[in-house]
């Protein structure tokens, strides 16, 4: 939550790197381990979208053919993602370190520490636990497309009823590039534009976009800003911030 409650006020997904330097040892993993479950959760998050994304495409109104084409190539390139991390993490190890031993550069070493040590606790997550992981994230997106769901009904909002399904997805793939804090910007334009092809006003539908906008990010900054304010308080009491910040290591374990 704070890492969450982080990108909503810093830009570039500040918060995604804090979750992986910060907040391992308090879950008891490195950051190696951490980064890890980043990048399989961006996979994961990626792959339920795009599947939401192309699904609402089929009922929307007003989608031209090439903007189905671009969704339905976003959804294979996600899906072969996330089966060549899966199902591939152990035969891509070998190729890699054959690459990076190629060269001799420093930094490109620490690269390639950092991906095997990632690639490594993708397998042994194994192929039962991404397929949990997969049913955890559908249901996580459904719940929040219910959330939009509820705030078109509760303005009165009149469009057809997949816009605000479609509306979910295009709005948080755009927040998944690293942009404003909290996306500010993107993703009202992508409500926007989700809502008019479901027959909104352009108008309403912007604000519709600024109303969704404005209730994730007072919930999830207020509790991730209290989450992280009692943590501060916690790591306090045993050692003093500018203590802790000096010894951050300046390389993933």
């Amino acid at each position: 939550m704070t890492s969450l409650a982080a990108n909503n006020v810093l830009p570039l997904r500040i918060g995604d790197v804090m979750r992986i330097f910060n907040y391992a040892d308090d879950v008891n993993a490195t950051p190696s381990i951490v980064l890890s479950t980043v990048i399989l959760e961006k996979l994961l998050d990626v792959f339920s979208l795009a599947v939401l994304f192309v699904t609402t495409m089929q009922f929307g109104v007003g989608v031209s053919a090439h903007v189905k084409e671009v969704a339905e190539i976003g959804l294979a390139i996600s899906v072969m993602g996330l089966l060549v991390m899966v199902f591939g993490a152990r035969t891509l190890q070998a190729p890699l370190e054959k690459l990076f031993a190629k060269t001799a550069n420093e930094k490109l070493k620490k690269v390639e520490h950092w991906v095997t040590l990632a690639l490594d606790c993708i397998r042994q997550i194994g192929v039962a636990g991404t397929l949990m992981l997969v049913f955890y994230s559908a249901v996580a997106w459904v719940c929040e497309c219910l959330m939009y769901v509820s705030i078109a009904k509760a303005i009165g909002l009149n469009s057809a009823a997949v816009g605000p399904w479609q509306s979910t997805a295009e709005a948080n793939l755009s927040f998944l590039i690293p942009s404003s804090p909290g996306g500010i910007g993107p993703f009202e334009l992508a409500c926007e534009d989700a809502m008019t092809r479901a027959g909104s006003g352009a108008a309403v539908s912007a604000i519709y976009g600024l109303l969704v906008h404005v209730w994730l990010i007072a919930g999830i900054t207020l509790v991730g800003g209290a989450m992280f304010l009692a943590h501060r308080a916690h790591m306090a009491r045993r050692r003093p911030l500018l203590e802790e910040i000096e010894t951050l290591p300046v390389e993933l374990p």
